[in-house]
């Protein structure tokens, strides 16, 4: 007997299983949604700020009517029009539905830089139960470096100069420096310099990336080290010796841009559409290049010196493709910069 009522128990569950196997297939297809990010099938895009972004969007209800649909920008707040409802003239017996619009209209001030924005989309059929589907879209917009790639020779180097303004990719020959104004000086952003045995105490040896003055006489920088030693005379600047003021710490009477350089973990091609650059960067500052390393400058230029808690940061990255020792070598960067001082 008790064998006979587990049997019947095990056909009543089966039966039980089979009905909501059936149900599940008899459920009607769920709605579709095709998204175009400027012309192309896609739901997410980086763009860079200012750049155009059309969207084109096909709602369609795979098995009866379009019931609701609508568009949400960035803060949930429904596009002008949305919703559209089956009662509405656009919907009214369709299964079917197409909207485009530009992104650039519901981003504020054209996008800010390195920021994300999303747009929801959603799909209702009429259908009993009735289906739903939702997309992101999902825009990116970020700056893309400039991208260039640079030869900058050690002091001795005459084929090659020593200065580089990083956001431009301009580089100056020693000759072109010693006549350039202060207002013009102030401009360059990075020196290379070699530091052979002979000539300079360890800290400064080997190759070496400096601003043109730092912010105290005796920070690292080209200034210091061609006034310390006077085997380093040839390569001095006689206008950069009006910032260098008297003291042993005094600090510079002008403010020339600085430059913090970290090693970084990840490949140069990761940076291409961001100047968000330092996240996840080591703090400790290395001014010590080695050959296929990845480094991000940190720049500041102060605008009010000689308060240094107000400036302006630009940011940098870059690989030494090639580094050719001593004082008459060279060192070849690939840089992606940004083009302004952005924050």
């Amino acid at each position: 007997m008790r064998t006979r009522n587990y049997l019947l128990i095990i056909c009543l569950f089966l039966t039980f299983c089979q009905g909501c196997v059936k149900e599940l297939h008899e459920l009607p297809p769920r709605p579709s949604l095709v998204v175009k990010l400027n012309g192309v099938e896609k739901d997410s895009i980086v763009v860079s700020p200012g750049e155009e972004v059309k969207i084109d969007i096909d709602f369609i209800a795979n098995k009866g009517f379009i019931q609701e649909l609508y568009v949400k920008d960035n803060a949930g707040t429904y596009l002008k029009g949305f919703p559209l409802t089956m009662d509405s003239t656009e919907l009214h017996n369709k299964s079917q539905y197409s909207y485009s619009f530009r992104a650039n209209d519901y981003l504020p001030e054209g996008g800010s830089h390195y920021q994300t924005y999303n747009f929801q989309v959603v799909c209702k059929d009429n259908n009993q139960p009735k289906q739903l589907i939702n997309k992101t879209i999902t825009i990116l917009v970020a700056d893309e470096l400039k991208s260039y790639t640079v030869t900058l020779g050690a002091q001795g180097n005459t084929e090659h100069g020593h200065f580089l303004k990083l956001s431009t990719g301009e580089v100056f020959t020693l000759a072109q420096v010693q006549q350039m104004s202060m207002e013009e000086l102030m401009e360059i952003e990075l020196c290379y310099f070699y530091g052979e045995e002979d000539e300079v105490e360890t800290y400064y040896r080997e190759q070496r990336l400096y601003p043109l003055l730092g912010t105290h006489n005796t920070s690292a920088s080209w200034g210091f080290i061609m006034n310390q030693y006077d085997i380093m005379a040839p390569y001095r600047i006689p206008t950069l010796n009006a910032a260098i003021t008297e003291g042993s710490y005094a600090q510079n009477k002008l403010g020339f841009i600085q430059a913090s350089i970290s090693a970084s973990q990840t490949y140069i091609d990761v940076y291409k559409y961001t100047t968000d650059i330092t996240y996840g960067v080591s703090i400790t500052e290395s001014t010590h290049p080695t050959w296929e390393g990845i480094y991000v400058i940190n720049l500041q230029r102060f605008s009010q010196w000689p308060d240094r808690n107000l400036y302006d940061t630009n940011k940098a990255v870059f690989r030494v493709k090639e580094l050719v020792p001593g004082k008459d070598g060279y060192i070849t960067l690939e840089v992606k910069a940004s083009p302004k001082y952005l924050y």
